[in-house]
C-alpha cells in the first residue's frame, strides 16, 4: 500500500513535523537511579530520531521527581539540576533533524517510589476496592520476589489529595513544563492515563470526591484542564501541549467510558490541548495488561481514537499496536491524525526512514514477545528480543555502521536464528562469510516457530530478505563436517547446530500415536517415512505429499491456512511439556478444533515467554477449553490415554493420579545442549564458537543476541 498519507506532513499547533509517525512513550530505565540523563538515554533517542520518526514522545517523565515517580530510573524535570542532562537530549535529536516531545506524569496509586522512600500516594480519594488478580497468577515464585523488590517491599498508604495537594500538583506541573522548555522539548505531553494521578481524577471508580474536583465529567477533569491551562501559561502560549487520555477502563466496573473519555478531550481542547494523544487502561496484572495499555490486538485503540476524533477539532494520535498499512488507512479514513508506534521502533530504530526509501522488506519486525514491556515489572533496563542493539546503542548501534579492523574468513554453521544474525551482521562488518545449512531451506527451527505464531513468520521472511540481500555465501544441503570446513580455510567457525532432543522415559513414549517435536515439525513439512512410522493413514499420508508438492507444507502461511482444513492427528490430544513450545502448539491446535490436554512438570505453563505475553496465552487457552495441568508427572502413555500425577487447575486437593483421553500425544519437552556436533567441529583445528541452542537452549531472544554478539566480537 502507498503511505502518502503517514509519510505526509502535520502539524500540532505551532509545531511541523515531517511525516504522521509518532514514537510512542515507553518506559526503558537506561537514567542510573538519580533521574539523570546521560549517555546511554540520549543515544538511544538520537537512533530513533536518526530513523526519521516525526515525532519522538519521551518515556515517564516525573514532573516532581522523586515524589509520584514509579521508579528512582525515571527522567527526572523537577529541579534546574537535571537541565544539561536533558538539554544534551534534545541537542542530540534537534541534530538528526528530530522533534521530541517530553512526555510529564506523577503515577499517583502506582507511585512505587512514593512507597520505597515512606510517602503516601497521591490518590483523589481513598481507593473503595482492592486492586488484584481475579484470575491465576501465572507468575514464579522468583518474578513474584523480584516484583515485590522492584516495589520495595513495603505497604503502600495512601493520602486522599486535599486542595493544597492539588494546587502544589499544579504548579509542580507547571514548573516542570516550564523547564522542559528551557531545555529545548518541542512540545508537551501530560499523561493522564494508565491509571496514574489525571486517570485516577477522571475515573468514577476511582474519584468519590464531592468538591469540585469530582462529581460528573466536568469536576472529574477540571484537575487536568487546570494543569494544561498552567502548562500552556508558563510557557508562553506557543509551545504545543497536550494530553494522553485513557478512553476507556477496560474491565473496571464503574470505569472511564468512551462516551466520557470524549467529552474530558472536549474539556481539554478548551483548557487549550493542541492534541489528544488516546490510549485504554487495564489491569496491569494478568490478562487485562494486554488489552491496555500494551494492547494485543491489531489496532486496537482506533475505535476509541476515531470516537475521540469526533469530539475535538485538534489532532489525535493512537496508539494501539498499529501496523503500518492499518495505519496509513486509519489516516487516509480520517480516523486519526497521527499514529504512534512503540514496540515497532524498539525493534526497527529506522523504521520510517526505510518506509520512506520503499525498504519495506528490510524492516525488522516486532514479534510482540512482550519482552521490553516485562522489564519495568521488575524496574530492569528495556531489551528486545530481535533488536540486540536496544538500550546498548552507545555501544552496540555504531558497530553496524562501522568495519571490522581485521576482516576474516568465517564459516556459520546452520541457518537458524542464530546463524543468520551471526553470518549477516559479520557481512556487515566486512567479513568474508559462508553459511553452511543441510536442509534445503534456511531458517531451522523458527520456520517451524512461525506456524503456530504469525509474527515469527514475519521475522523468518526479513531473515530471508535480509540473507538473500548480504554478501553471504550460502550453501544449503551442505553439511558441516571437520573435513567441509577444513576445506574452506575460515579463521573462525560459527556453530549453530541447534539443540538435540533426549528421549521421553515416559513408559510408552514409542507407541506410534505418540510424536516428539521432529516428528510434528517432519510430518508438517511432508515428510513420507515419518508420516508412515507414525501410523497415519494412506489417506492422510497422500494428503501431505499433494501439500508437499503444491509447496504448501514449505510455506508457514499456506500451511498454517490449509492446517484449519486437515490435521493428521486425533481429536483429543495430550501435550507432555507446557513451556513455550508446548503452549503455542496448545493454542494452535485449540484454534483447529482439537480437546487440548497440557501436562507441565512445573508450576507455571509456559514460563520461557515473557509473563505478559504468558498472562494473554494462558488466558486464551483456557477460554478455548484447554486444560492445563501443572507439578504433574507423566506416569505411562496407553494406546487411548495418558495417565498422570498431577491436579487439574483450580482443584485443592494434592497430588492423585488420573486419566486423560489421548488420540495423539505430543512431546513438547526434553530439548537440551547439544555438544557432540561441536566436537567434531572442534576436530577442523580452528576456533569453534557456539551460538543458539546448540550450547543450552535460549530461544529466539538467546539465539539473536547470541549470533550479534558472536559476530561484532570477531
Amino acid at each position: 500500500m502507498p503511505l502518502d498519507h503517514l509519510l505526509s506532513p502535520t502539524k500540532i499547533g505551532s509545531m511541523e513535523l515531517p511525516n504522521r509517525v509518532v514514537m510512542a512513550p515507553m518506559g526503558v530505565e537506561l537514567v542510573e537511579a538519580d533521574g539523570v540523563v546521560r549517555q546511554p538515554t540520549i543515544d538511544y533517542y538520537v537512533e530513533r530520531a536518526r530513523g526519521g520518526v516525526g515525532l519522538i514522545i519521551s518515556e515517564n517523565t516525573s514532573a516532581a521527581y522523586p515524589m509520584g515517580a514509579n521508579s528512582a530510573h525515571e527522567i527526572a524535570v523537577s529541579d534546574d539540576k537535571y537541565l544539561p542532562g536533558l538539554k544534551a537530549l534534545t541537542e542530540a535529536v534537534h541534530a538528526e533533524g528530530g522533534k521530541i516531545a517530553i512526555q510529564l506524569a506523577h503515577h499517583g496509586k502506582v507511585g512505587r517510589l512514593d512507597t520505597i522512600e515512606g510517602r503516601q500516594l497521591l490518590m483523589p480519594s481513598k481507593p473503595r476496592k482492592k486492586q488484584g488478580l481475579s484470575g491465576p497468577l501465572d507468575l514464579s515464585m522468583e518474578e513474584m520476589m523480584d516484583m515485590a523488590k522492584a516495589s520495595g517491599g513495603g505497604k503502600p498508604s495512601v493520602k486522599e489529595a486535599t486542595h493544597e495537594d492539588i494546587e502544589w500538583l499544579v504548579n509542580a506541573f507547571a514548573d516542570a513544563a516550564e523547564r522542559a522548555q528551557r531545555a529545548g522539548f518541542d512540545a508537551i505531553e501530560i499523561h493522564a492515563a494508565h491509571g496514574y494521578i489525571f486517570s485516577e481524577f477522571h475515573s468514577p471508580a476511582w474519584n468519590f470526591r464531592e468538591d469540585e474536583y469530582g462529581g460528573d465529567v466536568e469536576g472529574r477533569s477540571r484537575l487536568l484542564c487546570e494543569v494544561i491551562r498552567a502548562c500552556k501559561e508558563r510557557t508562553g502560549g506557543e509551545l504545543p501541549v497536550w494530553c494522553r487520555l485513557d478512553a476507556k477502563e477496560i474491565g473496571v466496573e464503574g470505569g472511564i467510558v468512551v462516551e466520557e473519555a470524549a467529552k474530558t478531550a472536549r474539556l481539554a481542547q478548551e483548557a487549550g490541548a493542541d492534541a489528544i494523544h488516546v490510549s485504554a487502561y487495564s489491569d496491569p496484572m494478568g490478562a487485562g495488561f494486554t488489552e491496555g495499555p500494551i494492547v494485543h490486538f491489531e489496532g486496537g485503540f482506533l475505535g476509541f481514537a476515531s470516537a475521540i476524533k469526533r469530539a475535538v477539532d485538534v489532532p489525535v494520535i493512537t496508539a494501539g499496536r498499529i501496523t503500518v498499512d492499518r495505519g496509513e488507512q486509519a489516516i487516509r479514513n480520517g480516523e486519526v491524525d497521527l499514529v504512534a508506534m512503540g514496540r515497532p521502533l524498539l525493534a526497527e530504530p529506522e523504521l520510517v526512514k526505510k518506509l520512506a526509501e520503499g525498504r519495506l522488506a528490510e524492516v525488522r519486525p516486532c514479534i510482540y514477545c512482550y519482552v521490553c514491556v516485562a522489564q519495568p515489572f521488575f524496574d530492569r533496563r528495556v531489551k528486545c528480543a530481535v533488536n540486540p542493539t536496544l538500550a546498548e546503542e552507545t555501544e552496540l548501534a555504531p558497530l553496524l555502521r562501522e568495519q571490522a579492523p581485521t576482516p576474516k574468513r568465517v564459516v556459520v554453521v546452520g541457518s537458524g536464528p542464530a546463524g543468520i544474525e551471526a553470518a549477516c551482521t559479520a557481512a556487515q562488518r566486512g567479513h568474508q562469510v559462508t553459511l553452511l545449512e543441510k536442509e534445503d531451506q534456511v531458517g531451522g527451527t523458527l520456520r517451524f516457530a512461525a506456524l503456530p505464531y504469525e509474527p515469527n513468520e514475519r521475522l523468518l521472511r526479513w531473515f530471508e530478505a535480509r540473507l538473500a540481500a548480504s554478501k553471504v555465501d550460502v550453501r544449503l544441503g551442505a553439511a558441516a563436517t571437520a573435513e567441509s570446513i577444513r576445506a574452506l580455510s575460515p579463521d573462525v567457525v560459527l556453530a549453530g547446530l541447534g539443540a538435540r532432543r533426549e528421549s521421553s522415559d515416559v513408559p510408552g513414549a514409542d507407541l506410534s500415536h505418540v510424536w516428539d517435536g521432529d516428528d510434528l515439525r517432519l510430518v508438517l513439512a511432508g515428510d513420507p517415512a515419518t508420516s508412515k512410522r507414525l501410523g497415519i493413514p494412506l489417506y492422510a499420508r497422500l494428503a501431505i505429499a499433494a501439500g508437499r508438492t503444491l509447496g504448501i507444507t514449505t510455506d508457514p502461511s499456506r500451511l498454517r491456512s490449509a492446517s484449519k482444513l486437515f490435521m493428521p492427528m486425533g481429536k483429543r490430544v495430550v501435550i507432555l511439556g507446557g513451556g513455550l513450545v508446548g503452549a503455542e502448539l496448545a493454542e494452535f491446535l485449540a484454534e483447529r478444533g482439537r480437546e487440548v490436554t497440557v501436562i507441565e512438570r512445573g508450576p507455571v505453563v509456559a514460563m520461557e515467554m515473557a509473563h505478559p505475553r504468558r498472562w494473554r496465552v494462558l488466558h486464551d487457552l483456557r477460554e478455548a477449553g484447554v486444560e492445563l495441568v501443572t507439578d504433574a508427572k507423566p506416569l505411562e502413555i496407553t494406546t487411548d490415554a495418558v495417565r498422570f500425577s498431577g491436579k487439574a487447575e483450580g482443584e485443592d486437593e494434592g497430588p492423585i493420579e488420573s486419566l486423560v483421553p489421548a488420540d495423539t500425544v505430543v512431546i513438547a519437552e526434553g530439548l537440551a545442549a547439544n555438544p557432540d556436533p561441536l566436537e567434531a567441529l572442534r576436530a577442523s583445528g580452528v576456533p569453534v564458537v557456539p551460538i543458539g541452542d546448540v550450547d543450552g537452549v535460549g530461544y529466539i531472544e538467546g539465539a539473536i543476541h547470541q549470533g550479534f554478539r558472536a559476530a561484532v566480537d570477531l
